[in-house]
């Protein structure tokens, strides 16, 4: 059985043109670029959103309006690397892959991941589950074996 291929930056730019049509998207010097605007639900903000990937290297998605902020009590915002880039999945377990489309995964994943900050932000309790990259990682792959179990 051949094993599939890596998806190539025009074949993931052109997901981006058919599924999300009003996304900037286009690819200068070897990377993707995707910016468009998310609203989780009705009652959501509207987030712009960009999408950064080189060669078959994960995506990097930031929300570039409005500005993301700490909750009330200063907690830092969950799931984020560096409070900078979300984490939408833990690299290396499968869940993403460089033959699956950025399209299909890593926007709709984008949108559930600020649903779940809005919810943080009323309750805050992070809902979203997954594991937090900013704990060591023997830690990080016990929570992982945690969490595929319950699913």
């Amino acid at each position: 059985m051949i094993p599939p291929r890596r998806l190539g930056q025009g074949e993931q730019l052109a997901y981006f043109r058919l599924w999300w049509p009003e996304f900037r998207s286009y690819v200068r010097e070897g990377k993707l670029i995707a910016t468009g605007r998310l609203q989780p639900t009705d009652v959501s903000a509207v987030y712009t959103v960009q999408f950064n990937q080189r060669g078959g290297d994960g995506p990097e998605v930031r929300v570039v309006e409005p500005l993301l902020r700490r909750n009330k009590d200063g907690a830092k915002i969950p799931h984020m690397y560096a409070q900078e880039r979300l984490c939408l999945y833990l690299p290396g377990s499968g869940e993403w892959k460089p033959t699956d489309p950025i399209a299909l995964t890593i926007v709709p994943w984008t949108s559930l991941w600020l649903y779940f900050y809005e919810v943080w932000h009323a309750t805050g309790d992070w809902l979203g589950g997954g594991v937090h990259p900013d704990i060591p990682i023997t830690i990080r792959k016990a929570q992982h074996e945690r969490y595929q179990r319950r699913k």
